[in-house]
């Protein structure tokens, strides 16, 4: 086997039939799906060859993939979100890379959101400029062809070769299975969100670089498989201190540290308040 699609469901069946669907499309023989079911529903009739694993609870994502990759055979693991689209020759472009690139421990390809605008799926390490420069935040959208953004997010380059950079978004990313065995299990404490920075490190630190694939191209329908923004939002700058106290430097009685979350405790108000203010205007 080629190919392990791996599909991590919750609250989301319609994407999902949506991406096994594509998936399909591309008439690959060499590839298995199977759905990691986190949710308590009725499942829906699943297509022949699709296996399915149900939880009966919410493992979060990290969990989840750690409980379906043992059971896998693919050379290639690809994670997929359920909110996502492949093209009919997703497969043979990621396997042309493989084949013939770089020995690379992971891959992303481009990703595009539904209204066709470019998603900044490559990132350069998490560092103190990240809280400024975020992937929407207002200095991003307002400089993207700044040089500093532009560093921070190679996806904003004109590229036409693939490209190592230090992580690749885990809406889509594809995994050497070698690769694999060297750094699992993942790290089950990133519940939702940062699992992908932490799963890209871990490769890169096991001597498996991470490459960005400009010609590899995804339909990502952000946020389609979240239903709560507030408990999201908690759960992103939960992450994100997880990450710096597994990676990032303490600073002398933890002042780093204490700033960090600071800071982070700050930008999460933020985005409470304004996801507040937006229902509020909403039914207004």
């Amino acid at each position: 086997m080629k190919f392990s699609v791996i599909i991590v469901n919750y609250h989301s069946w319609p994407l999902t039939l949506t991406c096994v669907a594509s998936l399909r499309a591309t008439s690959r023989e060499d590839m298995e799906i199977i759905v990691m079911d986190n949710d308590t529903e009725r499942v829906p009739d699943l297509p022949q060859g699709v296996r399915l694993v149900r939880s009966g609870e919410n493992l979060g994502l990290t969990k989840a993939w750690n409980r379906v990759m043992p059971g896998t055979t693919g050379e290639l693991v690809v994670l997929l979100n359920p909110d996502t689209v492949v093209e009919e020759d997703f497969f043979d472009r990621v396997e042309d890379f493989f084949r013939e690139g770089a020995p690379a421990g992971v891959a992303g390809p481009r990703i595009m959101d539904a209204s066709g605008e470019l998603q900044l799926s490559a990132r350069k390490e998490i560092s103190p400029l990240s809280g400024l420069l975020g992937r929407t935040s207002l200095l991003t959208r307002l400089f993207p062809k700044n040089s500093i953004v532009k560093g921070q997010f190679p996806a904003l380059g004109e590229l036409s070769q693939p490209t190592k950079v230090d992580w690749v978004s885990g809406a889509c990313m594809v995994v050497r299975r070698e690769t694999l065995v060297r750094i699992s299990p993942l790290d089950e404490r990133f519940f939702l969100y940062f699992e992908d920075v932490d799963l890209c490190r871990r490769a890169r630190e096991a001597g498996w670089p991470v490459f960005y694939l400009p010609d590899v191209e995804v339909l990502h329908q952000t946020g389609g498989s979240s239903r709560s923004k507030p408990r999201a939002i908690w759960l992103l700058h939960k992450s994100a201190f997880l990450y710096h106290r597994k990676h990032g430097s303490h600073g002398p009685f933890g002042l780093f540290s204490a700033a960090v979350a600071l800071g982070l405790a700050v930008r999460a108000l933020s985005k409470l308040l304004a996801s507040v203010a937006g229902r509020i205007l909403e039914k207004t």
